[in-house]
């Protein structure tokens, strides 16, 4: 389980994230929804332990450090690769960074994701979706309870979110602990367990 606790963080005299606290479960998928600014990103940021809070803590199966951090998948926002390597050097790359290089899992996400007509390209010709299906397979190179994607479908095509939609549900289907931020409701809501609404730094009554 992945514990919350009084959650805060600020920058100088602006609050992001105000006093919050909540919990994840293995095998739990929970949406947090919310407009641009609302604390979404920055709140997920701190409970993947990439963030440190201002106050408060999180806990992932009682545990903090780098331990901890290793049990989630953490796809951000921001795209993160190697610009001037292929799909598949990239999920080879970031597999060895984890620990070890895994061909296997690097194909089975290719596959999952749609990504074989381009998985032999550089990613810095791909498209915004594309790279985006890329970043998602990149997060999920390793072993991992839970995993966390800050808007997945943002610039993402049709056929990319079906993809998503599916891989989602097997991952929810394997007991993995889910936690997703989404702008607008898509068509991965009907997968989540519960939704979380944030304003402002808070959590709103949905």
């Amino acid at each position: 389980m992945i514990e919350a606790k009084g959650l805060v963080k600020k920058y100088g005299k602006f609050v992001a994230v105000d006093n919050l606290s909540m919990t994840l479960n293995v095998g739990e998928s929970v949406v947090l929804l919310g407009a641009n600014g609302s604390g979404k990103s920055t709140l997920m940021s701190m409970l993947a332990l990439v963030l440190k809070p201002t106050e408060g803590e999180v806990l992932i199966d009682g545990q903090k450090g780098k331990k901890a951090k290793s049990k989630i998948a953490y796809a951000p926002q921001n795209i993160v690769l190697f610009e001037e390597l292929t799909v598949t050097e990239n999920l080879y790359a970031w597999s060895s960074l984890k620990g070890k290089e895994n061909v296997e899992r690097a194909e089975y996400l290719i596959s999952e994701l749609d990504m074989g007509s381009f998985k032999k390209k550089r990613v810095d010709r791909l498209s915004g979706g594309q790279r985006r299906r890329v970043n998602i397979a990149v997060a999920m190179m390793g072993n991992y309870d839970y995993l966390f994607f800050d808007e997945p479908l943002a610039g993402i095509d049709e056929r990319g979110a079906e993809c998503i939609e599916a891989i989602l549900r097997k991952e929810k289907e394997s007991g993995r602990g889910i936690l997703l931020t989404e702008h607008n409701p898509t068509i991965l809501l009907p997968l989540m367990d519960r939704q979380l609404k944030l304003d402002g730094g808070h959590f709103k009554e949905s």
